[in-house]
């Protein structure tokens, strides 16, 4: 669905045309090939009726019943039609309908701008017409002469070439005379049938004569032939015969029409489809945004007074467009570039952008821009430049970015070789700090400088800091040093101390060898007393045997010393309290062996505490010597109470010798006791001789034990002495590499120092070049400034040259009328009517006036006096120009034509 849309309206207050806004808006949404579609001809013959037949319906384009004219200007479509071309291309199709030529409210001067404007615009012009072909048509369509005096293919050059009716068919639409109401037969004499286009052409065939009226016929059929090269004709017979009802078509029923006009139509569609093609200028197909352009330029120029060229027109409009097409390339860059996303700050990725940006600008530029190679290349030009501009400015500001996060980046880096330095890391931590560091800033790094930067950050920061880890290791090992000289003094002396200690030990041994052996010695004579005791033992039994034998030869006495017995009682009593106090001598006897047995248990803890007290070895080992001496003398003192035991015994048994009971059961008990106390002995001793053993193994283990730890402490020592040694070898090479990183820290320092002072020239270097380039920049744009004003006259001058051109060439051309026609003079007051026109040429010259009443004539009249006499240029020109020409003007024009003429 869709509207008419006012496309060109006159304004009847300011005397100008107007471009509907809505129109033009429509056009410029038409972005691919656009075709034309103009019907034009005499008002109130059914031009909206044929073009509400391309849109297939009858409430399209308004069709009156009256004679008023229904359309004003030119009237569009509000929906262009998408056609679809047998070779597979498409495009769309705009139809335009004008208003009606030659109505009774026109100028002949707005129906040729109608005309021409109809022309200008169509790539197919049809042009609706009521009857065949005669003379009267062929006048009417005298407009066509004076549209290619008013219509310029391009602007007149110094020679007068480029105007007129030359090249202006190159750039004319297909011609479709339309024959309405068509009733004649087309044959020839003969009977031959012919085409409606060789019906045309027959027509357009020039008369034969040289006379001013066959010259003026002629003119018109040549102004056809040479605006439309391209031309057919058509015919339609009259769709009914009922004349009330003709009125009504639109609203009629189809099945009312007469069939042959139903075919006709349908026919004269397929036509029209067949032959529209899009506009083209050139080899350039022309779009919707061009045809409003040219719209708005055709329209300028004749509002303006200008005649209408086609090549300024359309230069114009490739300016616009192209200029368009510029704003929309860069816009297109601008969009590509921040569409894609984050871009890496490397130069090929920057530059990858760019040509994908630049890819996108390129394709919105084609799909805009139209014109001559020459143009578009200039326009390309400067959206290019523009389009570099951003690129730098985006490059720019991204190389900024990311500089700026290298400095972040080299910021925290030396923070962190700063805290490795700080917290103690020596030249292998260091260097995995930095290691680890340029990892990471090589993948989240960018920029052409990111690598120069780490260089000047390595050679800034890697010195410094290694100079400190060493400086802190020099000074960690000279401490380690004097710490090691410390621990081998204090190792010396300790091993001084363990062999002053062995020696002792040693001496000690050998004290306690003797010792043994002396003991061993002292235990053998022991063991030879105890056997010597047993001996006398023996002897004792013996002589204990033979008492035996003298007591059964005492019984014997004993019958015989009853008697005595009595006597002796008192005796025999008081050998009895004699006998209680040997029995409590031998209970102080056992208590004193059991004194014994505790100084014998006093011997084995000071044995025993011997153990614990190995520091003081020698004050026990004399301790034990005196308690060895002791009990000797104790040992002395037990033989030498067992021989009073023994003598006691032997006069205790003399005494009892007698009482056989009594001294059986002494002596018994006498053995018994001695038995024990010599088992005791030798018991004691040999456990002295065991726990000594004991003693003498465990000190022997000792000794071992103390040989081996002073061994392990002199193997220490030695081992001591190796680390010293290999630490003052580390010492030495770690002064040696401080010395080596130092030298390369002063050659690094004083590479630095050249490195800055060329940094600082290159400073200087930069601020003058880039004052310098300030200073061209300045200039260039001065330039640039005054190129642009220098194009700005320069365009001008062109311009006023043209109109000089142009006011050139009709002078040129009235002289050479003035030299080919005959000057006469007629009186005033011949019929002026616009539709009644002269022959231009046969009356050119003529000025039929009295020069004595120019200055009673009104406007009109001296127009319509010098029309006549063939001064039509002039008139257009000066009617059309701005400011507006005064009667003063018109009054000099008409007289200074008068005397010209006479």
């Amino acid at each position: 669905m869709g509207s008419p849309l006012e496309l060109i309206k006159f304004n009847v207050q300011t005397g100008k045309f107007e471009v509907g806004t809505t129109a033009l808006a429509t056009l410029r949404k038409v972005k691919g090939p656009i075709a034309v579609v103009a019907v034009c001809g005499r008002a109130r013959q059914g031009k909206s009726f044929i073009l509400n037949q391309l849109l297939q319906s009858s409430s399209g384009f308004q069709v009156g019943a009256t004679h008023r004219p229904c359309t004003k200007g030119l009237w569009m479509w509000s929906t262009p039609q998408r056609i679809n071309a047998p070779d597979g291309s498409s495009h769309h199709l705009v139809l335009l309908d004008t208003e009606g030529v030659d109505a009774y409210d026109q100028t002949a001067q707005y129906s040729t701008q109608i005309f021409s404007l109809a022309v200008l615009l169509s790539s197919l012009f049809v042009y609706n017409q009521m009857g065949g072909i005669d003379e009267s048509a062929l006048d009417r369509l005298s407009m066509v002469t004076e549209m290619t005096k008013h219509v310029r293919v391009r602007a007149a050059a110094a020679n007068g070439s480029g105007g007129g009716e030359e090249g202006l068919g190159e750039h004319s639409p297909a011609f479709l005379w339309l024959l309405r109401d068509f009733y004649l037969k087309l044959e020839e004499e003969g009977g031959r049938k012919i085409t409606p286009k060789e019906y045309l052409e027959t027509a357009l065939r020039l008369v034969p004569g040289t006379s001013a009226a066959v010259q003026s016929k002629n003119a018109i059929r040549t102004s056809i032939s040479q605006l439309f090269p391209v031309r057919d004709c058509f015919t339609l017979v009259r769709p009914m015969v009922d004349e009330a009802a003709l009125s009504q078509m639109d609203t009629l029923p189809r099945e009312n029409l007469r069939p042959e006009f139903r075919q006709g139509v349908k026919d004269l569609m397929a036509l029209i489809f067949q032959r529209t093609v899009p506009k083209r200028f050139g080899l350039q197909l022309m779009t919707g945004p061009v045809l409003a352009g040219l719209v708005e330029a055709y329209v300028a120029a004749i509002n303006h007074g200008a005649v209408p060229t086609i090549a300024t027109a359309w230069q114009g409009v490739a300016e616009s467009e192209c200029r368009r097409a510029c704003d929309a390339a860069e816009a297109a860059y601008v969009a590509a570039w921040k569409g894609g996303g984050d871009v890496a700050a490397e130069e090929s990725e920057l530059e990858a952008r760019h040509q994908q940006s630049l890819a996108a600008a390129r394709a919105a530029f084609g799909e805009i821009a139209v014109g001559d190679e020459s143009i578009r290349q200039a326009h390309e030009a400067r959206w290019m430049t523009a389009v570099a501009s951003r690129y730098k400015d985006f490059r720019g500001c991204r190389l900024a970015e990311a500089a700026a996060a290298v400095n972040e980046l080299l910021y925290k880096g030396a923070n962190e070789v700063a805290k490795a330095v700080r917290g103690g890391a020596d030249l292998m931590a260091l260097q995995q700090v930095i290691t680890s560091f340029v990892t990471s800033y090589e993948k989240a790094s960018a920029g052409p400088t990111k690598f120069q930067k780490l260089a000047a950050f390595l050679m800034e920061t890697w010195p410094a800091a290694a100079s400190q880890v060493l400086d802190r290791q020099s000074a960690a090992a000279e401490a380690a040093q004097k710490a090691l000289q410390g621990e081998m003094a204090e190792l010396r002396g300790k091993l001084s101390a363990e062999s002053q200690r062995a020696e002792q030990a040693e001496r000690h041994r050998r004290d306690m060898t003797n010792t043994a052996k002396s003991l061993h010695e002292q235990l053998g004579a022991a063991q030879q007393e105890a056997m010597r005791m047993r001996a006398a033992l023996e002897q004792k039994s013996g002589t204990a045997a033979a008492l035996q034998q003298e007591l059964s030869g005492s019984q014997r006495e004993i019958t015989q010393m009853q008697a005595e017995l009595k006597q002796k009682s008192d005796v025999a009593a008081t050998l009895q309290q004699q006998l209680a106090d040997s029995r409590g001598e031998v209970a102080q006897m056992r208590e004193l062996l059991e004194q014994k047995s505790g100084v014998a248990v006093t011997l084995q803890q000071q044995l025993a505490g011997t153990q614990d007290e190995l520091a003081r070895l020698r004050t026990v080992l004399k301790q034990e010597s005196d308690a060895s001496v002791s009990f000797r003398q104790q040992l002395a003192e037990a033989q030498q109470d067992a021989a009073r035991l023994r003598a006691t015994l032997d006069q205790k048994t003399a005494k009892v010798a007698a009482l056989e009971a009594q001294m059986s059961e002494v002596l018994v008990v006498s053995e018994r006791k001695q038995a024990s106390a010599v088992e005791l002995a030798d018991a004691r001793v040999r456990a002295a001789q065991s726990e000594f053993q004991t003693k003498l193994s465990e000190m022997t283990v000792v000794l071992t034990a103390e040989r081996a730890r002073a061994e392990g402490l002199a193997a220490d020592l030695q081992g001591l002495a190796a680390r010293c040694a290999s630490a003052e070898g580390r010492l030495a090479a770690q002064e040696a590499d401080a010395s080596e990183w130092r030298s390369k820290y002063m050659r690094e320092a004083s590479l630095k120092l050249e490195l800055q002072g060329q940094r600082d020239e290159a400073r200087d270097s930069l601020q003058l070049v880039t004052v310098e380039r300030d200073s061209v920049a300045r200039e260039r744009d001065a330039a640039r400034g005054e190129a642009e004003q220098l194009r700005a006259d320069l365009l001008a001058e062109t311009r006023a040259k043209e109109a000089l051109q142009s006011q050139m060439d009709g002078y040129m051309a009235e002289a050479q009328a003035a030299r080919t026609q005959p000057v006469a003079a007629a009186s005033y007051g011949v019929d002026n009517d616009e539709n009644s026109i002269p022959s231009g040429e046969a009356n050119r010259g003529r000025v039929l006036v009295d020069a004595s009443n120019v200055v009673k004539m009104s406007i009109q009249e001296i127009k319509d006096a010098l029309t006549q006499a063939g001064y039509q240029d002039e008139v257009w020109a000066l009617a059309n120009r701005r400011p507006a020409a005064k009667k003063a003007d018109w009054i000099a024009m008409l007289q200074s034509r008068s005397q010209s003429a006479s």
